[in-house]
């Protein structure tokens, strides 16, 4: 009985995981509407914040939050959400969402590196193949892209800076300690309205007038968002981080998957070893994590 209960939470965490894969696929599906990177990052936490509050009020959780918390949110959450998913979407202008994807989950190498120079976290032999497999992994990765794709390569890269300081602010800032769905309400709130305000400065925010755009935002905050979220939380609180994050690598191997299957995108034998490569760097920094405890 144990073995099923453990096996159906393993099975929620992967399905967590393969839902999440699909975000790029969605916001690829919206690109040709010609909405703008502005506009895209609006709408889906706009629609994350609504549902997120909807939650938090039937679950009748506190909103309560101290100056200093506000402060963080908002200064980590422009960073942190914001601008990475900023950066996700104008990369997927110009690359696959499975390259994109692929080299964002490189931002566990930055976060030991900020933990090492800042925090000054332990360095051990695990941490550094977790550090070469993921530089030499993204090197293969950017091997593919033609010159006209390079910009699309810099914004992916530029993601794993501003998404590992979110993962950071998450463990080490003041709002840690609250509730994960209301200082995600907070950070969605926060996003929606300094990019609605951004929008409006830069004329670059659409109306939402097309019915098949209007499902993908959907799918993005309700899904990929909230849905695929609480299962990996769930599936930390019953299998441990190390697992649930282990079992996370179906994510970008969704996203790869899907995105040839989807889009036609090739498989080259540079895609398929920095992949491995980088999910290795990965599951590298997770052992060491666990080690260190």
């Amino acid at each position: 009985m144990k073995n099923k209960f453990i096996m159906f939470n393993i099975l929620l965490v992967i399905i967590g995981s393969i839902v999440y894969g699909f975000l790029p696929i969605f916001v690829k599906n919206i690109i040709p509407y010609n909405y703008s990177s502005i506009s895209i990052v609006f709408y889906r936490y706009l629609f994350t914040s609504i549902a997120l509050f909807i939650i938090i009020i039937i679950r009748k959780k506190s909103f309560k939050i101290n100056k200093k918390q506000f402060i963080e949110l908002f200064i980590f959450s422009v960073i942190g959400l914001g601008l990475t998913f900023y950066l996700l979407s104008q990369s997927l202008l110009y690359i696959s969402a499975g390259l994109m994807n692929m080299i964002h989950f490189g931002y566990p190498v930055v976060v030991l590196i900020l933990m090492t120079l800042i925090y000054k976290e332990k360095i051990n032999l695990l941490k550094i193949l977790s550090a070469l497999s993921s530089i030499i992994g993204i090197f293969l990765l950017t091997k593919i892209a033609a010159i006209e794709s390079f910009k699309g390569i810099i914004y992916a890269l530029l993601t794993t800076i501003t998404y590992g300081i979110y993962i950071i602010a998450n463990k080490k800032s003041s709002f840690a300690s609250l509730d994960t769905m209301v200082s995600l309400f907070y950070m969605s709130l926060i996003v929606s309205i300094v990019f609605f305000i951004a929008g409006i400065l830069t004329n670059s925010l659409q109306l939402l007038n097309n019915i098949f755009v209007f499902y993908n935002f959907v799918a993005i905050s309700i899904l990929c968002t909230i849905f695929s979220l609480g299962l990996l939380l769930y599936g930390v609180k019953q299998l441990g981080s190390s697992l649930a994050s282990i079992l996370n690598m179906f994510e970008p191997t969704t996203t790869v998957i899907v995105s040839a299957l989807i889009y036609d995108e090739k498989l080259t034998i540079n895609i398929i070893i920095g992949s491995i490569l980088i999910i290795l760097s990965t599951i590298f920094m997770i052992l060491s994590s666990n080690l260190n405890r």
